[in-house]
């Protein structure tokens, strides 16, 4: 839980600053460059990819695709710009530290814009697959609500009801295309569906609008769908269960017997070795590098053990709510 809240943390700051960095470069220099026409038109034509508004969607960045693409242009060649200063500087004091100024803030900074570029779809991927893993626990919802009421009314409730973020924004987005915009309960939904990451959800959502438009009985549809996902967990959870008695055989024989074998077999060589020469000074290298086994080496094994066992469960089963939903 620990780990999961700190991932959390982690990907809210790198979001927030990542939007606050765009909008900042986007307000102050992209703005006013874009207004000259030259620079306007090799913008458009080199750079601006029109096709990234999908993924910036996706991704649940509030940002247009001009602001994020100006953003990464002015990144790399800001960078360039003082790597390019930064060298000229160095030259004056010693020409190697210059050649490694330049290639490296060259080689920065140019992976920074490679980062920015697929930071959209990385994001746009993770989301898609937190959704997938809460439509575990959103299926059985749906199938108790569609015994009762419409689709629009079940909308309303799920959206109200659903505690994990990732599939509550997409909720989220219907309510407002059909509270705010106008829109009909099935055109809401496909017009959410456009900007869905995950196409679990989408097929979810394509299936609930066209069974509703055609008449037919969404209860039934929901009752197959959830038996299939109980088969799908039950294959899942037999897997992993599978896969942790592995890992805890490995735990037994590397992180238990190892150091226990080690341990001991050193002491007994020191001993050999101390009776040999009379002297405890041949052991000393030995003792140094058991000590350095269990207080370095052996703690951080632990812990990546630990990490290794929580990222090895399903998805599905490592969620958690929003806070104050819980």
């Amino acid at each position: 839980m620990v780990i999961n809240n700190n991932a959390k943390i982690t990907s809210e700051f790198s979001e927030n600053f990542i939007s606050l960095y765009c909008h900042f470069l986007y307000k102050y220099f992209g703005r006013p460059l874009l207004r000259v026409k030259k620079f306007r038109r090799f913008f458009d034509k080199s750079i601006y990819n029109s096709k990234y508004e999908s993924y910036l969607k996706k991704a649940n960045l509030k940002m247009i695709p001009e602001e994020y693409f100006i953003s990464i242009f002015l990144t790399i060649v800001g960078g360039l710009g003082l790597s390019i200063i930064l060298t000229f500087f160095f030259l004056t004091i010693n020409p190697l530290y210059a050649i490694l100024v330049f290639y490296g803030g060259t080689i920065l900074f140019m992976a920074i814009g490679l980062f920015f570029y697929n930071y959209p779809i990385i994001v746009a991927k993770s989301r898609g697959d937190e959704i997938d893993a809460a439509i575990v626990y959103l299926l059985p919802y749906l199938k108790i609500l569609a015994q009762e009421i419409s689709l629009t009314k079940m909308i309303e409730i799920i959206d109200d009801f659903l505690i994990y973020k990732e599939i509550k924004v997409e909720f989220n987005r219907i309510t407002y295309y059909k509270d705010f915009l106008g829109y009909d309960i099935h055109s809401a939904i496909r017009e959410a569906m456009q900007s869905c990451p995950s196409h679990e959800l989408a097929d979810l959502l394509n299936d609930m609008v066209t069974i509703s438009n055609s008449g037919g009985n969404i209860y039934n549809y929901f009752d197959r769908k959830l038996s299939n996902l109980e088969k799908e967990i039950e294959s899942i959870e037999k897997k992993n269960i599978e896969t942790l008695l592995i890992y805890s055989q490995i735990y037994v024989v590397i992180l238990l017997i190892a150091p226990l074998f080690y341990t001991v077999m050193s002491s007994i060589l020191s001993l050999v070795n101390f009776s040999a020469s009379g002297s405890s000074a041949a052991g000393g290298s030995d003792s140094m590098s058991s000590i350095i086994l269990l207080l370095f080496f052996l703690p951080l094994a632990y812990i990546a053990f630990m990490m290794l066992i929580y990222y090895s469960k399903p998805l599905y089963s490592r969620l958690e709510p929003i806070e104050g939903d819980n």
